[in-house]
């Protein structure tokens, strides 16, 4: 319980607020300098970033205000120093179900990559 603890709130104070804010730096906090997210754009085509391109998606002067970001974790499996987490991420307009996976490395529990799927609402 003590890892799983540690995991939520990692993703809470970096994942979650970066999103929040647009402050792309708070992801260097939580995300491997290796990370990959892997998706299926709206074209349903699969497309794969890295962690740059990522962050270039939220810049401060862009963020869209009064949008409530709400993080529901629905589980989080620990093994050892490997960690799977599956949440729901979204606001007004879209909400994301995140799939992670974390390894623990010299004490930090990092997101090494990511599959994603979007439900939106606009």
């Amino acid at each position: 319980m003590i890892e799983e603890a540690s995991i939520k709130k990692a993703i809470m104070e970096y994942y979650h607020e970066g999103h929040v804010q647009y402050r792309p730096e708070l992801y260097d906090e939580i995300l491997h300098d290796e990370w990959k997210f892997f998706y299926f754009n709206r074209e349903g085509n699969l497309e794969i970033v890295d962690k740059r391109a990522y962050k270039s998606w939220y810049e401060p002067e862009k963020i869209e205000e009064g949008l409530e970001w709400k993080t529901e974790f629905l589980y989080v499996d620990v093994t050892g120093n490997n960690a799977a987490v599956k949440l729901k991420i979204g606001n007004q307009k879209v909400q994301y179900t995140d799939y992670f996976n974390m390894l623990k490395i010299e004490g930090k529990w990092w997101i090494v990559n990511k599959i994603s799927t979007a439900e939106r609402f606009e």
